[in-house]
């Protein structure tokens, strides 16, 4: 009975010790946004009537940081384990380009509609200390009669100048402004479509 005792005394000490290293506190993550939004860009404003729906994968509903590695295994999406950003990705990129390009707010009345999808939002390594942070995807503008009078492949890379994830994050918050820069080109060419005209008036409507 004295070694049963011991034998069940030692366990109580063992389960205990999980217990306590269980509950250590893990460190905080880093929680990333996409900073402060810079200036209106210099397209006066052109998407001001048109509303922005940005469409992700179901899996970019988490705050996770992705990465892959193209050199090994790159059919598999990684996650940074010690770091997240502060709303999902879908989220982030919609309200930097209601900030920077002056789309309305989300359920206000507008004649058309951008539809953006988003394939991919990534940090891609193509060596161990070479990287660069990946937007992908397609945008399609819709007319007030449900019509498509324009579509346009995504596509934005920036190189990383650190391989964490604070170098993916930085990577990606510019592919971000460079996706600015080519919706304001667009804006332009599509001022002389006209299918996609009608869109582009300098006033929303009432």
């Amino acid at each position: 009975m004295r070694r049963v005792r011991y034998v069940l005394a030692g366990g109580w000490i063992l389960l205990l010790s999980a217990c306590a290293v269980g509950s250590r506190q893990l460190p905080p993550s880093a929680v990333y946004d996409f900073g402060l939004a810079g200036a209106a860009g210099a397209d006066g404003g052109a998407w001001v009537g048109i509303a922005l729906e940005v469409r992700t994968p179901p899996w970019f509903d988490a705050l996770s940081i992705d990465y892959r590695l193209n050199y090994d295994d790159p059919l598999r999406p990684r996650e940074y384990a010690d770091s997240r950003w502060a709303a999902n990705p879908g989220g982030l990129i919609a309200q930097r380009l209601r900030q920077s390009l002056g789309f309305p707010a989300a359920g206000a009345t507008s004649v058309c509609l951008l539809r953006i999808d988003v394939q991919e939002f990534s940090h891609v390594f193509d060596a161990p200390t070479v990287s660069r942070g990946v937007l992908q995807g397609s945008m399609t503008l819709v007319d007030g009669k449900r019509r498509v009078v324009a579509e346009r492949r995504l596509f934005v890379e920036r190189a990383a100048t650190r391989s964490d994830a604070r170098g993916g994050v930085e990577a990606l918050v510019r592919t971000v402004s460079g996706f600015q820069e080519e919706l304001a080109a667009w804006s332009q060419a599509l001022g002389s479509n006209p299918d996609a005209r009608g869109c582009f008036s300098r006033s929303p409507p009432k």
